[in-house]
């Protein structure tokens, strides 16, 4: 039953979304803060990527910034690693630093994102692989430092001096 209800409430709030009505869409993402489930994140993700309001961007964003389910982090490094939600990696990226959850197991996606993104992007991952370089096994150590040197070919100067100091800090510990 209680399942039923929040399948109920989840297909109601997805509605709210794509609505299109700003005051639903307002309401719904309330609603989703207070009491929603990380299903409904990759509707979040699509609303964001097609959003022009900026109010209502922001409360994505705010509520993706707070998130506290750990198994959030999962669906939001998928999300990051889809080549579809290239426009929105940065604030995606910037998300998982500030919302604190654990990231260790996603850290090559945040080196793809350092690689892959631009400067901005660049930077939010460096913050997220700093976070969870203290978690990390030698081996995983060596290999996101070899996955980073090898992209280093493939970036201008500027961010090139970025993935030289991400190297140093994942072998640092």
């Amino acid at each position: 039953m209680m399942e039923q209800e929040g399948e109920s409430r989840l297909k109601q709030q997805v509605r709210a979304l794509h609505s299109g009505n700003r005051s639903a869409i307002l309401s719904a993402l309330m609603e989703i803060r207070y009491d929603g489930s990380v299903a409904v994140l990759p509707e979040l993700f699509e609303l964001l990527l097609e959003q022009e309001d900026q109010q209502i961007a922001a409360e994505i964003t705010n509520l993706l910034n707070d998130l506290k389910d750990q198994e959030a982090a999962g669906i939001l490094a998928e999300a990051i690693d889809n080549p579809e939600y290239a426009p929105i990696t940065a604030v995606l990226v910037a998300a998982c630093w500030q919302n604190g959850l654990s990231y260790a197991r996603y850290t090559d996606i945040f080196v793809r994102a350092a690689i892959r993104g631009d400067y901005a992007t660049a930077i939010e991952a460096f913050t997220v692989i700093e976070e969870e370089a203290g978690d990390l096994e030698q081996e995983q150590r060596q290999r996101l430092a070899g996955m980073i040197t090898h992209g280093m070919q493939e970036v201008d100067d500027q961010k090139k001096i970025l993935l030289k100091e991400l190297v140093r800090v994942i072998t640092l510990y």
